[in-house]
């Protein structure tokens, strides 16, 4: 893949127990070696309180042609500081709206990891499935004429503390980066 065709790449991320996830981890650090100049955003990082720099957020949203927002399914949806995030920064009148146009035509993926097995949400057993989860994001991003790219949802990344994950997570990370990367082009 020809990393320059995804112009300025911004990867957002923002898990809640981020010290404890190995699999994020793992994924984040994938995507970096494949996209070395891309700049990354951990909100969890830079806004635990939540007070969320709106200026700061939207100029670099300006600034990058791509967006990747990788993060663990948390209550059938993104993080709490991700969702966060999109309530202040993707504002009337600058991402929605009759004059909000500033992240027209820009390109979002969205990448997921869950604990249950992607086959739990794709036979819908939990009332969602995947394609629930991939048309909520499309809805979210096209409302703000974004290029959504899709969703690529990873299950089984349940860390049950046994020492399994560190064995088992690697290959999976790596198909889910590997995943992200074919839906980037």
């Amino acid at each position: 893949m020809d990393t320059k065709t995804l112009g300025n790449v911004l990867l957002v991320t923002g898990h809640t127990y981020e010290q404890l996830s190995l699999a994020n981890k793992m994924i984040v650090k994938g995507i970096k070696e494949r996209i070395p100049t891309l700049k990354e955003d951990n909100l969890a990082q830079l806004y635990p309180d939540f007070r969320i720099d709106i200026k700061a957020e939207q100029e670099k949203l300006l600034w990058a042609d791509t967006i990747i927002i990788q993060v663990p399914l948390f209550w059938f949806s993104m993080p709490s500081i991700i969702m966060r995030w999109i309530e202040e920064v993707f504002q009337h009148g600058w991402a929605y709206g009759s004059t909000g146009n500033a992240l027209e035509g820009k390109k979002v993926l969205v990448g997921i990891t869950s604990g249950s097995q992607k086959e739990t949400y794709e036979s819908g057993a939990v009332g969602l499935t995947v394609a629930d989860f991939d048309q909520r994001f499309k809805t979210i991003f096209s409302f703000c004429k974004m290029n959504y790219l899709g969703l690529v949802l990873s299950g089984g990344f349940l860390n049950v503390g046994d020492g399994t994950a560190e064995t088992a997570f690697p290959p999976m990370a790596e198909k889910h980066v590997e995943d992200l990367m074919r839906k980037l082009g």
